[in-house]
């Protein structure tokens, strides 16, 4: 397929203007197999159909390429030709119509669909290991405790969707931040973590401390910070964070303990 310079809306780089011949046109399907195919460039800055050609010609590179058929020339697309291994990402994102739920790859890209077309969501393909905090995000209406990966993807839970938070196969350990950060109102005191994340509830809920669970050897600085009206000078780590009690709170200086 030859295109012309003149009809170009873009001059390209100063390498690809050297491939143009004397008569300012190049063959652009030699050009992008000698030097590395452009797509997004040509389409964007031409009206040429460079695959549209390739595809009636029969010199489609359907295994590499099948991803930029998809977005640009759809119109050419072919079940049986396309990588759907590789590419089933973007059949999703830029022409649905083509999805094809038994050739799709759902281990890969279960995620394309709950993010641009979960109304072709099939939760018995899903992969549900890989992807759960996608159905969280944005498509809860087919959340599925039993088949949601709590371990890995917990927070989702709490930040998208609390209503489906079920205590009981939350991971406390790994996702208690996300629960004093977006849904407080669920907290569990005994289940939560406070040696790794007293803080985040000083800082977002600090309605929800508890003085004797929470961490002060690692985060007194944060009750210092965010609710010093909760500063309980026995327990607070004086020696590693006074200097956080001088700088916001300096009216509770005198209950330092004079032994420090």
């Amino acid at each position: 397929m030859t295109i012309e310079l003149n009809k170009l809306k873009r001059k390209p780089c100063k390498y690809w203007l050297m491939l143009f011949d004397k008569d300012d046109k190049l063959n652009v399907h030699q050009a992008f197999i000698e030097h590395g195919q452009q797509y997004d460039w040509l389409y964007k800055y031409s009206d040429y159909d460079l695959i549209g050609w390739q595809v009636e010609n029969n010199c489609f590179n359907w295994w590499k390429y099948s991803w930029i058929l998809a977005k640009y020339c759809s119109n050419k697309f072919d079940p049986e030709k396309y990588n759907w291994k590789t590419f089933s990402d973007y059949v999703v994102v830029n022409c649905p119509k083509h999805f094809d739920s038994a050739l799709y790859h759902w281990e890969l890209f279960s995620w394309a669909i709950a993010t641009n077309c979960p109304d072709k969501l099939d939760v018995k393909l899903y992969n549900w290991e890989m992807d759960s905090r996608f159905i969280a995000h944005y498509c809860p209406q087919y959340f599925d405790p039993k088949k949601y990966n709590w371990k890995q993807d917990s927070p989702s839970v709490a930040q998208y969707c609390s209503n489906l938070l079920d205590p009981k196969l939350f991971n406390w350990e790994e996702g208690s931040w996300a629960v004093a950060r977006y849904c407080s109102h669920l907290l569990d005191s005994e289940l939560y973590n406070w040696w790794k994340d007293s803080w985040k509830v000083a800082v977002y809920c600090p309605d929800k401390l508890d003085p004797k669970l929470y961490n002060w050897e690692k985060d007194s600085w944060a009750v210092a910070r965010h609710c010093p009206y909760l500063l309980d000078p026995k327990l607070y780590n004086w020696e590693k964070y006074t200097r956080d009690v001088e700088l916001f709170c300096p009216h509770l200086l005198p209950l330092k303990p004079k032994t420090l």
